[in-house]
């Protein structure tokens, strides 16, 4: 799970990255030093779980959760008992108190656990999507599942492709393989997954995995650790 840390001290931040790097499924991505600063960066690295300090310079921690397009799981951490009604109203994962302590900091990581496996299983039984929207030339579109040839993750921005070009979404690969059907769309390297009714056919690369030319001609990397699943799918 990526986790960013938001705290406006420096000290805390610190060791609340070192309290956490012996769960190895928590990735550190970011931290944060003010409530400005968290909601940028958790707009953009749309991380699986926070851990948000609630005083701070400017913008507190509830006003950053007000402000946010994209919604991780909250941890609060904070040195005021005062808040835990508000927190947990606001649908907090946990509520840890400063200094925080190695045990109950394990207790709060076990609720995130949980709660992101019941939010994985739920994601999981929803309907396939049909139809995404995508943003163009400064329009939105209306995009067919059916018409996008592959996702594509570049840098901290995901894009729908489609015979008309990129098409910038807001949401993860992540939760697009969780919600496209399974046997119509698949990852094919950790920045992509393609639309297998666009596939034309499989390079083999003696270097790696090869790559995966579509019928517009691109051709796109293919990763050994999606390799024998892509294959299989197709009957090679």
């Amino acid at each position: 799970m990526k986790v960013i840390i938001v705290d406006d001290e420096r000290r805390a931040r610190e060791r609340l990255a070192r309290l956490l790097s012996p769960f190895p499924d928590l990735n550190v991505v970011a931290e944060a030093e003010n409530g400005l600063d968290a909601i940028s960066c958790i707009d953009a690295l749309k991380p699986d779980a926070v851990f948000l300090d609630i005083q701070m310079p400017g913008i507190d921690g509830f006003e950053v959760l007000e402000n946010l397009t994209f919604r991780p799981q909250i941890i609060f951490a904070t040195a005021y008992d005062q808040y835990a009604i508000r927190a947990f109203e606001a649908n907090a994962v946990d509520y840890l108190l400063k200094p925080i302590e190695a045990d109950r900091l394990s207790l709060a990581v076990a609720r995130l656990r949980e709660r992101q496996s019941s939010l994985d299983a739920f994601l999981r039984s929803r309907p396939p999507l049909k139809r995404l929207v995508g943003k163009r030339l400064q329009r939105l579109h209306v995009l067919p599942v059916e018409q996008i040839e592959y996702f594509l993750a570049d840098g901290e921005l995901v894009f729908a492709v489609t015979a008309a070009g990129r098409h910038m979404l807001n949401t993860t690969l992540r939760d697009l393989e969780s919600r496209l059907a399974p046997d119509q769309f698949i990852r094919i390297h950790k920045s992509a997954i393609v639309n297998l009714s666009h596939v034309a056919e499989l390079d083999p690369d003696s270097r790696s995995s090869g790559s995966v030319r579509l019928l517009s001609g691109e051709s796109i990397e293919l990763s050994r650790r999606y390799a024998a699943r892509l294959r299989n799918l197709l009957g090679w």
